[in-house]
């Protein structure tokens, strides 16, 4: 079985450094999905009702034109940057507390044995 690699104080701390700005990074990415989804959705909803999508839908039987295609893609559009957004949040949720388990085992281990690496 491999040994753990020992790391300096200064090397852990650069190492945080650098899951600090990733997450910083992945937050930015999950704030432009939902702003993407939320701008597309209330985009779609004021053409669809406002703009006479919701007329034509119900007026006809099928061949319809841009007053309901535009809302209905950009729609599509908004529930595929919420789902993106959701997925993209869930796992930095999870790698985040997956760090924090192994921070807590680190900090009990080196309760349990007296030493600190």
């Amino acid at each position: 079985m491999a040994a753990e690699p020992k790391y300096t104080k200064d090397e852990l701390r650069i190492m945080l450094e650098g899951e600090e700005i990733r997450a910083a990074k992945e937050i930015h990415r999950i704030k432009l999905a939902w702003l993407i989804a939320g701008a597309s959705i209330l985009l779609a909803t004021v053409l669809w009702l406002f703009f006479g999508g919701r007329e034509q839908f119900v007026s006809r039987d099928s061949g319809y034109d841009a007053t309901v295609l535009i809302p209905a893609w950009l729609a599509l559009i908004g529930i595929i940057a919420a789902t993106i957004a959701a997925v993209l949040f869930m796992m930095r949720a999870m790698r985040a507390s997956l760090g924090n388990i192994v921070e807590r085992d680190v900090r009990a281990h080196q309760r349990r044995t007296g030493r600190r690496k």
